[in-house]
């Protein structure tokens, strides 16, 4: 199975997913899903849990390269505007390390859960969640809104993607280091 990004109208992504959902039936055994991330944010004085797309303008499909030109015509049916990314005509997969990447952070379910952090000095350390282990990529820390940007590759190119990061402590290192 390979990973497939599709273009399509910014705000129209979960109505496409349904869309492409219903056109494919049961027709070629693919998936189509647009990845969320989960967040804490304040409403109305209490912090309740949010979710938002994390890749605003795009969804993926996931399906047999056998199957890719035969997807490419059903899609074609698809109300919405939709794009199939390709390179020089040719329908064109996500590299299987953004496809790695990609479902690392979103898991089976294609959602980013928050991660707890502690702040180590001038460092972060992710104690839970998907984060742990992309501390490195971790690009920039909103504690405000409880938000991390995380670089990876998508698309061929660097792609900033914004996940839900709490921070929950700080451990000052001695003067040891």
């Amino acid at each position: 199975m390979r990973t497939y990004a599709m273009q399509v109208a910014t705000g129209r992504e979960s109505k496409t997913v349904e869309l492409i959902g219903r056109v494919l039936g049961h027709a070629v055994a693919a998936r189509c899903f647009a990845p969320r991330f989960q967040f804490q944010r304040k409403v109305r004085g209490a912090w309740t849990l949010q979710e938002e797309l994390l890749t605003p303008g795009y969804v993926y499909l996931t399906a047999k390269k056998t199957e890719v030109a035969e997807l490419a015509e059903l899609l074609r049916r698809v109300p919405a505007m939709t794009r199939l990314l390709a390179t020089a005509g040719k329908i064109t997969p996500l590299t299987q390390e953004e496809t790695a990447w990609l479902l690392a952070l979103t898991g089976p379910d294609h959602v980013v859960e928050p991660s707890i952090a502690v702040a180590e000095g001038d460092r972060i350390r992710v104690t839970d969640g998907p984060l742990k282990g992309f501390e490195a990529q971790i690009k920039k820390i909103d504690r405000h809104k409880r938000l991390a940007y995380v670089e990876g590759r998508l698309f061929g190119r660097p792609k900033v993607v914004k996940v839900g990061l709490e921070v929950v402590g700080r451990i000052e290192r001695g003067a040891d280091g």
